[in-house]
This record gives C-alpha cells, sequence and structure tokens, in this order.
C-alpha cells in the first residue's frame, strides 16, 4: 500500500517530490502549511498576543482559510521530503506525524462537522492535547495524538485530560486517541469521569489496510472524472468513500482506480478497474 520509503526512491528530484506532494488532499491551506512547517521545527508561538490563541493559552485556530491553497513550489528540499515521509511514504510515525495525518483526515472525516479547530502550538510533550475541536452541535473533542500507546501510557493520557479540563473549565463531550500502534492491554472500553460526564474514549489506528482494493500508486477515479486523486491519500477503502460522499454530488457512485498511475512505469498503457460501487445520499 506504501510508497518507496525515501531513502529507496530513484528519481529524489524537486520536481519529482513537488509532483507527488501536490497530489495530496485535502491540499494544504496557506495557514495551515506555515502552522505544519513551524510545527515540525518546533518554532515557538510569538510573543506577541495574538486574538486567535486567546480561546487556550497556546492554542491557535487553523483551517479558517481553507479556501486558499499554499504553494508548494516555493518550498526546500528538505520541507518537501519531510511532507514526503509523513503524507505520501507514511514511514514517519512519530507522534507530530501521526497529529499531522490525523488533521488531514478530520477535514473529510463524516462522523462530525467540524465548527473550529484549534492546534496546541506549545512543545507538544508526548500526553498534550494536540486539538480541541468543537463541532456544528457545538460539542468539544479533545484529541491526543501518539506513536505508541501502552497502558502506562493511556493513564498518564486520562490524567491530563482531567487536569486540562479543571484548569480552562471545560468538559469534553468526546476523547479522541490517535497513535500509530497500540497494546492489547489498555483499557479503551473502561469510562473515566470528568466533572461526573462519563466519557469512554475513541481509539484511531493509523494503520494501512493490506487488504485494500488499490495502492499508493494507483490514481483514483470517481464517476467518470468527477474527483480524480491519488491512492496514497488514504489508509484503507474506508477513508476514500469518507472523502468521496464529502467531496463529491452524491447518488450513484462508480469509484475506478488506473493501476501504477504514480509509478516509473506510467508511460505504459494503464489498466482502469471498478474498485468500488453504490449510491451515496447526501
Amino acid at each position: 500500500m506504501n510508497f518507496q520509503y525515501y531513502e529507496n526512491l530513484q528519481d529524489k528530484s524537486k520536481k519529482y517530490l513537488l509532483y507527488l506532494n501536490n497530489q495530496i488532499v485535502p491540499k494544504f491551506s496557506i495557514n495551515e502549511l506555515q502552522i505544519f512547517l513551524e510545527d515540525m521545527s518546533k518554532k515557538p508561538l510569538s510573543e506577541k498576543k495574538d486574538s486567535k490563541s486567546t480561546f487556550f493559552d497556546g492554542f491557535i485556530e487553523i483551517g479558517e482559510d481553507y479556501e486558499s491553497v499554499a504553494n508548494l513550489s516555493k518550498l526546500n528540499d528538505k520541507d518537501l521530503k519531510l511532507i514526503y515521509q509523513i503524507f505520501i511514504s507514511r514511514e514517519l510515525n512519530n507522534k507530530m506525524a501521526v497529529k499531522w495525518r490525523f488533521y488531514q483526515f478530520i477535514k473529510y472525516y463524516q462522523d462530525f462537522i467540524v465548527k473550529s479547530i484549534k492546534i496546541n502550538r506549545t512543545g507538544n510533550n508526548e500526553n498534550s492535547i494536540d486539538f480541541v475541536i468543537e463541532t456544528e452541535d457545538s460539542k468539544k473533542i479533545f484529541l491526543l495524538c501518539y506513536e505508541l500507546i501502552d497502558s502506562k501510557t493511556y493513564n498518564l493520557a486520562i490524567a491530563n485530560i482531567g487536569e486540562f479540563a479543571k484548569n480552562h473549565k471545560i468538559v469534553p463531550d468526546q476523547v479522541i486517541l490517535a497513535t500509530n500502534k497500540t497494546y492489547r492491554d489498555i483499557p479503551i472500553e473502561t469510562s473515566f469521569k470528568i466533572n461526573k460526564n462519563e466519557i469512554i474514549p475513541d481509539l484511531f489506528i493509523d494503520w494501512m489496510d493490506d487488504d485494500c482494493p488499490f495502492t499508493g500508486y494507483d490514481l483514483i477515479i470517481v464517476n467518470d472524472n468527477e474527483l480524480k486523486i491519488a491512492g496514497f491519500n488514504f489508509a484503507n477503502i474506508k477513508n476514500l468513500l469518507e472523502y468521496a460522499f464529502e467531496y463529491s454530488n452524491g447518488g450513484q457512485i462508480s469509484i475506478f482506480k488506473q493501476e501504477n498511475f504514480y509509478s516509473d512505469n506510467s508511460d505504459e498503457e494503464l489498466e482502469i478497474e471498478l474498485i468500488w460501487k453504490g449510491i451515496m445520499v447526501k
């Protein structure tokens, strides 16, 4: 499913990396890309008081400029390599990589409609709350991201959530723990209390489906060119269907793959195959 690791690429030119990185969907907005690069370089927040960061200390609003599109061609080779390793080859699996892959996923996730997202820019220690999300029906969601969750990490996360809620006088309606890997001994079905509210965390595993009907090298085509997207954007067929639901016109949907479109053999005649057909009711 994954693309080759960066070190195994035959072509590491800026032109080729830019071509692949420009296939990432949803695309970075101008503001998102700036925050992403600052976050990855651990650049601290400006000491100047920003009205966007008054909701929680160290948190800023992200995604409000979703109608803008960032120009990746202005990035240097190091930044293009980093984007490739996080979003395409997915070879980086630390907390920060999981955090930003999951942020991309939130933008088309169908279980809730996002009203606002605030991102933690205070240093991102292992048990920090990474996002505070408000939905259209005024629910508050805490999102914490990890490379690996074991029972000790899980218990520290629960304690940190309680402390954060107490300090900021906010009670989450939902808690999401996103991780690349997890041990089976975590008590994920056990609820915990915040101000008498019983909460059972939701666990999301940042994994690639080995039985997925498409690969990262494939071009995905929805309804005869209504949407064209790269396979490496999606970890499994469920992710792809959620995106197609969000960004297609709905109704009768047919999804095809054009095999190996992004591979070195893309000049050959490429096979197109139907991989999913159904009805999506908006």
